[in-house]
C-alpha cells in the first residue's frame, strides 16, 4: 500500500508536544534559518517574524500500514522537515514544496505519500514520478 500522511495536528503551543516532538521542531527550525531556538520560542511572537512558526506549522504522522514511519513537520507555508519517527534524524526535507530526501528509501515512501495526501503541487518537477510511483501501490 505504501505510505500515508495522516493525523495532521496543528500545533499552537511548545505543551501540547511530547519532549521529542519538541526536539524535532528545534532541529527542523535550525535547518529552516539556522537559528537554535526552543519550541516554546519558535511557536511564539518573535522579533523576526522568520524565526516563528506561530499559525504555520503542521504535525503529521506518516505511516506504513500500522507501522508509524516518519513525522513530518509542515511549516511556513512552502518547507518542511521530515524525521524518522520519534527520532531527530532528518529522512527529507521539503524547501519550496518540493521534497528533498536524503535517501532513495524515503524518495520511495515520501514522494508517493505527497501526492496522495495533496501536499505536492502539480507543478513540481517530480511530480509526475511521484503520481506514477502511487499509481504503482495501488
Amino acid at each position: 500500500m505504501g505510505c500515508r500522511f495522516v493525523d495532521q495536528r496543528e500545533i499552537t503551543t511548545a505543551a501540547e508536544l511530547s519532549e521529542a516532538e519538541q526536539e524535532q521542531l528545534r532541529a527542523a527550525g535550525r535547518l529552516y534559518d539556522g537559528e537554535d531556538l526552543s519550541a516554546e520560542e519558535r511557536l511564539g511572537a518573535a522579533e523576526d517574524e522568520e524565526a516563528s512558526f506561530a499559525g504555520f506549522v503542521a504535525l503529521w504522522r506518516v505511516v506504513d500500514g500500522a507501522e508509524h514511519r516518519y513525522d513530518a513537520w509542515l511549516y511556513q507555508v512552502d518547507s518542511g522537515t521530515i524525521f524518522r519517527a520519534g527520532t531527530t534524524e532528518v529522512a527529507a526535507e521539503i524547501i519550496q514544496f518540493g521534497l528533498e530526501p536524503h535517501s532513495d528509501e524515503a524518495r520511495r515512501d515520501l514522494g508517493p505519500a505527497l501526492v496522495a495526501a495533496g501536499l505536492l503541487p502539480r507543478s513540481d518537477s517530480a511530480y509526475a514520478e511521484f503520481a506514477a510511483l502511487l499509481a504503482e501501490q495501488a
